[in-house]
């Protein structure tokens, strides 16, 4: 256990800036208010555009926190709401220890999904697709992606915000720039080995190959991609999504499904 200035890391202390992060994988900042010995922690209860977040007694929510060392995630229940005067606080039991990730695999998640590689277009741009967090516009007359030459399509070995791994029979070499798109959405099928992803992907962006990697004697290649696109659009959705995937997963550890 790593202590930080006297702190330890991996435990929640008052003043924290946190994440609370609902069943439904909606974020929302706040802060440690108070806490009543070693036990509940007072929460002020978050809000976005004047709405505050929409949670019961006896919900469950996750706690995200950040130390020098890393990220650390905790489920929690809401015991109880209460009002003092205009603010709204929520009282917080933990229920599991923290999880830690390294700095460096914070975001880092392997999961299976599928993934289109394009061939690079200099006169495509994939932030103009996008209205709200990886969305395609509707107001698009014609579609661009149509215009994409399509090169690959296959599954990932894992995805974080900084880019993403797939198992291909297709060998890259490194340095050589493409557009991928992602399926977020769970869009995709796998028929006789063949991926098909059934529309658009959620998100397309300009990645560069970092590593290319035999992996066994039926040349299936792990291939290393990192995203060379600085949109916001597209990283709050990866983050949300790997997050919503990574509380399923410490959910499935630890048996609270």
């Amino acid at each position: 256990m790593v202590r930080k200035n006297g702190v330890t890391e991996d435990i929640l202390i008052v003043g924290d800036k946190v994440d609370i992060v609902s069943e439904d994988g909606q974020v929302y900042r706040s802060m440690i208010e108070d806490r009543i010995d070693d036990g509940p922690f007072l929460v002020s209860l978050p809000h976005r555009k004047g709405r505050y977040m929409n949670v019961n007694q006896d919900d469950a929510v996750y706690v995200v926190f950040y130390r020098a060392g890393g990220r650390y995630i905790a489920q929690m229940k809401i015991l109880a709401l209460e009002k003092r005067g205009a603010i709204r606080y929520m009282w917080l039991i933990q229920e599991t220890k923290a999880q830690r990730n390294q700095r460096r695999e914070a975001f880092r998640l392997p999961v299976t999904i599928g993934v289109i590689v394009y061939e690079n277009d200099e006169n495509f741009e994939p932030n103009d697709l996008y209205d709200d967090l990886g969305e395609v516009s509707e107001e698009e007359p014609v579609d661009p992606i149509a215009e994409l030459v399509v090169l690959d399509t296959v599954t990932s070995r894992d995805i974080s915000l900084k880019g993403i791994a797939i198992s291909s029979k297709k060998v890259y070499n490194v340095d050589d720039e493409y557009f991928l798109g992602i399926d977020l959405d769970n869009n995709s099928e796998i028929i006789g080995g063949f991926v098909r992803i059934k529309k658009n992907p959620t998100i397309i962006l300009r990645a560069v190959v970092r590593r290319c990697i035999p992996l066994n004697e039926n040349k299936i290649n792990h291939v290393g991609f990192q995203f060379l696109e600085e949109s916001k659009e597209a990283s709050e959705r990866i983050a949300r999504y790997v997050l919503i995937e990574q509380q399923k997963q410490i959910k499935s550890q630890r048996g609270l499904s």
